[in-house]
């Protein structure tokens, strides 16, 4: 092993021969990159640059994968119950999964194993850093890259990629995740500045890849759990599998397609922290002594809790009067607890709440919230999360709704049931007995569970006015109604770049002023089918793709390129790319907020994103987003009026 140290960094760079040697370099990056590495500038050497790119992604990929499981973790725990080590240990199991994964992509974007570049074997140090926790260099770096593909290669895309492709709660964050997958293969296949038509293949074939798994999105509210159930019990054998290195039991599950580069699942490898593969071994690094995670304790407070579910509803974008009505709701609780601690006369109010809205608004991530929040003041003992709609509670058959309406709040015992599109559950006609059978279930079940279940029914604004109306039973258990409006043009824009944020990637002013544009546009002419925040992600992910287009032949590779959405890169959902152009070839003014005075003023479209002089306070303020100055008749002149 090479001394570590400034002194012995200089001297090998003082004793270098003039001629950069394969040998010399890797042992020079290797030790500067874990000394003294800095944040990225132009001046940089390009592999370091690639290295520092190439970590980024990797701790990207990581925190989407745990953040997924945690969000899976609420959302199906109770299909789990019967085993809670396996519920808490969702998210160590997704963290399994990510390493399947940045393996994968690594292995498929490099030509043949013997024609590897000096960058390529760097990139692939890094990686085997990221997944052992030590770094590896000399001899054992050749051989553990070795290694590293073969095993990468016994790996499926889909068995790595299903919980976000096949999951309803993760769909939201697939374009997240192929971007992340395509800028990883990027990076390895361009690091050493060529690119070459078998490089140009492999990225094609990923993407192709990564369409055919991602084409068909999931039932949002199946009626069956047993999917949902088999994916889960999915995610913990392939983790299990990646870190024991157990052959992989032959399934072939009929929902599933066929994945194209195997019929038949393969052996995965051995994962897990800090392996140790001796200098000229073979074989793969010996497996850690456990082949599970252990679960990770919540050890927060209730009051952390609730601070921490506060924070994610003050984090969503807009909402002012949603967020109002919760945090009124969360102090009322709170005061009530205190009333009872003291021995004072309280009261136990109705928190079976109504969510009105159009689609998109953020009626389900609200909910999610709503029960962390009622789990974190002890209002629920849970607080999970499950979502259904008509198909989830009414049966085909007389007699078979009871049960199954039954067996739903049963699942929700403990934490919210969400309810989604549920004024078809009553029929105007009054024709509907299997409706009207699903409501007196579900009626007498909020009244006599309302400590161990909180209801929430969601849909459109006019029919859920309705339906409550109509229904005694609902109006007198239905104690809140939160009101969720469309999202404005610049909310819808925020909301884009908070997702593009998430993934590292800049919107300069063009990808701004075109994205206003769109959203606008879509907003004026919109309808109760309205996309809404959906839009927004649809729009992301539609861009990335285009950016993944767009530089797909170049070798230039560096973080601007990786990480700015251009103007052209911008599709919004919905609008035609040639529209779009049009709209945004126009210029007009928009209204924006100085950030040191408070003071709205006018600035050009052209300057979003930009610095620019408060009118009022004469300070520099960098406005992001800004609502269009209302385009309105000519006025008349003065001589006109007389």
């Amino acid at each position: 092993m090479p001394e570590s140290g400034c002194g012995a960094v200089s001297d090998r760079i003082a004793g270098a021969p003039h001629k950069r040697d394969d040998i010399g370099l890797e042992l020079f990056v290797s030790t500067y990159w874990e000394h003294f590495a800095v944040p990225s500038r132009s001046s940089d050497d390009p592999i370091l640059e690639s290295i520092r790119l190439y970590r980024e992604t990797l701790k990207q990929t990581e925190k989407l994968y745990v953040e997924g499981g945690e969000l899976l973790r609420g959302s199906y725990g109770w299909l789990v119950s019967s085993d809670a080590e396996n519920a808490i240990g969702i998210a160590d199991q997704m963290f399994d999964l990510h390493q399947g994964l940045v393996m994968k992509v690594y292995a498929h974007s490099l030509p043949a194993s013997r024609q590897r570049t000096l960058e390529q074997r760097q990139l692939g140090r890094t990686l085997l850093q990221h997944l052992w926790g030590e770094p590896v260099i000399g001899n054992q770096l050749k051989d553990a890259v070795d290694w590293l593909i073969r095993e990468a290669e016994k790996f499926r895309w889909l068995d790595l990629l299903k919980p976000f492709a096949e999951l309803p709660p993760l769909r939201d964050s697939w374009g997240q995740v192929n971007g992340v997958v395509i800028q990883m293969a990027n990076l390895v296949c361009k690091a050493d500045g060529e690119f070459g038509p078998l490089d140009q293949q492999h990225l094609k074939t990923l993407q192709n890849e990564l369409d055919r798994i991602g084409g068909n999105a999931p039932e949002r509210f199946p009626s069956d759990v047993a999917p949902q159930r088999e994916a889960l019990q999915w995610i913990r054998d392939e983790a299990a599998r990646l870190r024991s290195g157990a052959a992989t039991v032959e399934r072939s599950p009929s929902h599933l397609p066929v994945d194209v580069e195997t019929e038949t699942p393969k052996p995965s490898s051995s994962l897990g922290p800090k392996r140790n593969l001796p200098a000229n071994s073979q074989s793969p690094p010996t497996p850690s002594k456990s082949n599970e995670p252990e679960a990770p304790e919540d050890t927060r407070t209730p009051e952390q809790k609730l601070a921490d579910a506060m924070a994610k509803l003050n984090r969503l974008v807009g909402l002012d009067n949603i967020k109002d009505q919760v945090n009124t709701l969360a102090n009322f609780l709170k005061l009530e607890n205190r009333r009872k601690e003291e021995g004072l006369p309280s009261t136990t109010p109705s928190l079976h709440m109504a969510f009105v809205g159009n689609p998109g608004t953020g009626k389900t991530t609200v909910a999610r919230i709503v029960a962390e929040i009622f789990s974190a003041l002890g209002v629920l003992p849970n607080g999970q999360l499950v979502e259904t709609d008509r198909s989830g509670l009414v049966a085909e058959y007389a007699g078979q709704t009871g049960p199954k309406t039954n067996a739903k709040i049963d699942e929700a015992l403990g934490g919210v049931l969400f309810v989604d599109e549920a004024y078809t559950l009553i029929d105007s006609s009054g024709q509907d007995q299997y409706g009207r059978e699903a409501v007196q279930t579900l009626l007498k079940r909020m009244e006599d569970q309302r400590e161990q279940l909180v209801v929430i029914l969601a849909g459109y604004p006019q029919e859920m006015e309705g339906m409550i109306r109509s229904n005694p039973g609902l109006s007198s258990r239905v104690g809140t109604t939160m009101h969720f409006e469309d999202y404005s043009p610049v909310e819808l824009a925020k909301i884009f770049e908070l997702i593009a944020g998430a993934a590292k990637y800049t919107l300069p002013t063009e990808s701004r002023r075109r994205l206003l544009y769109g959203f606008d546009y879509l907003y004026q002419g919109r309808d109760r089918h309205f996309g809404n925040g959906r839009c927004a992600r649809n729009s992301f992910e539609r861009s990335v793709r285009r950016l993944a287009n767009r530089i797909a032949e170049r070798t230039d590779i560096d973080r601007q390129l990786l990480t700015t959405l251009e103007g052209e890169d911008i599709e919004v959902a919905g609008i035609l790319l040639s529209h779009l152009a049009a709209l945004a070839g126009q210029e007009r003014e928009v209204l924006v907020t100085c950030a040191q005075c408070q003071a709205t003023q006018a600035i050009s479209d052209q300057k979003l994103g930009c610095e620019s002089i408060c009118t009022v306070c004469k300070k520099p303020f960098t406005p992001k987003w800004g609502a269009f100055v209302p385009v309105g008749p000519p006025q008349s002149t003065a001589e006109e009026d007389g």
